[in-house]
């Protein structure tokens, strides 16, 4: 048996006998602010590796949504108890469809912008990825290695390896971008205009502004999606001012998200510089146990499908006993 198998019996146990409830009381006074990327229609949702990282389709994340307003009140207001926050990373125009769905349970969202998104896109992160994922099956040469795509897997492993070898060259992506340009440009990729249309483009300034007047917030999420904490000193304090300067212009809201948002993406000066440009906090993508108002964390849980496992997650379960196997450790 697997542990994942194991994970689910035990989540499934905790739930039918009360320890699950039990948690919920104890986390009542907690707030869980939950991400989310891309909320696809159903019939747009295939195997492709780029989907199984941050895409999901509306029906499950309306399951999910349902089960959040079930247990938490759903809110905008940071720091409120016994409450969630739902986030919507990247500004594609995807976020329509999370703006519907979130339409059917009177939910508002905070939707994390990154600039160069607006009226554009797609992100650098997201060209090579769809790239990765779309281009005709064969083998191909790039930054000198050779990559075979014809599995999902085989895909991925040479996404995976690309972004490697950006992340050691200083988050250099250009000429990576440029020499895949060079063997099959973007707009060429066996990518259907409907997806591509909600995938892989920004939200335009009127569509921003529609989900400002149904109810929702508008943050920063960066210009151009970069690894903050690889970024030179003065570029990452031009980035932080020039999101910040947009504060009650295109932003509604003075809450940032960090692009990636992990630890290693989120050093000691980035938070330093998102405080000093006018933001008056900032969440990461993952749980910070000793989290600051410009380190608060987030939860993940669209990959869950299973009732018991996002109960798990959102009564604080799951992360006690993450706590205690590592203790263990």
């Amino acid at each position: 048996m697997s542990f994942k198998k194991i994970y689910l019996i035990i989540y499934l146990l905790a739930y039918y006998t009360g320890i699950i409830w039990w948690f919920y009381r104890l986390n009542r006074n907690r707030q869980r602010i939950l991400v989310f990327h891309h909320i696809m229609p159903d019939h747009l949702i295939t195997d492709s590796f780029e989907q199984q990282f941050v895409c999901s389709s509306q029906s499950h994340f309306e399951r999910i949504i349902d089960i959040v307003n079930k247990r938490l009140d759903v809110t905008t207001q940071i720091g409120k108890p016994n409450s969630a926050i739902i986030t919507i990373d990247d500004g594609y125009r995807s976020s329509l469809i999370a703006d519907e769905a979130l339409s059917k349970y009177g939910n508002n969202a905070y939707f994390f912008l990154p600039l160069f998104n607006v009226d554009g896109g797609p992100l650098w992160n997201d060209r090579i990825k769809g790239w990765m994922a779309y281009v005709t099956p064969g083998e191909y040469t790039i930054a000198g290695q050779t990559y075979y795509l014809y599995s999902q897997s085989s895909r991925r492993k040479a996404y995976n390896a690309i972004i490697d070898s950006i992340y050691t060259n200083d988050c250099n992506y250009l000429p990576i971008i440029e020499e895949l340009e060079t063997i099959c440009p973007f707009d060429k990729l066996n990518i259907s205009e409907d997806y591509a249309n909600l995938r892989f483009r920004g939200l335009t300034l009127d569509e921003i502004s529609q989900l400002k007047r149904n109810g929702h917030k508008i943050g920063a999420h960066s210009i151009n999606h970069e690894v903050l904490s690889l970024l030179p000193s003065e570029k990452l304090k031009q980035d932080f001012q020039y999101c910040g300067a947009q504060i009650n212009m295109l932003f509604n809201c003075s809450l940032y998200a960090y692009p990636f948002g992990h630890k290693r993406h989120v050093s000691t000066e980035c938070v330093k510089e998102c405080a000093a440009s006018g933001f008056s906090a900032a969440v990461m993508n993952e749980y910070v146990p000793d989290e600051t108002p410009y380190t608060i964390s987030r939860m993940n849980i669209i990959r869950y499908t299973s009732r018991y496992e996002i109960d798990a997650e959102l009564s604080g379960f799951k992360q006690w006993l993450r706590n205690i196997l590592r203790w263990k450790k």
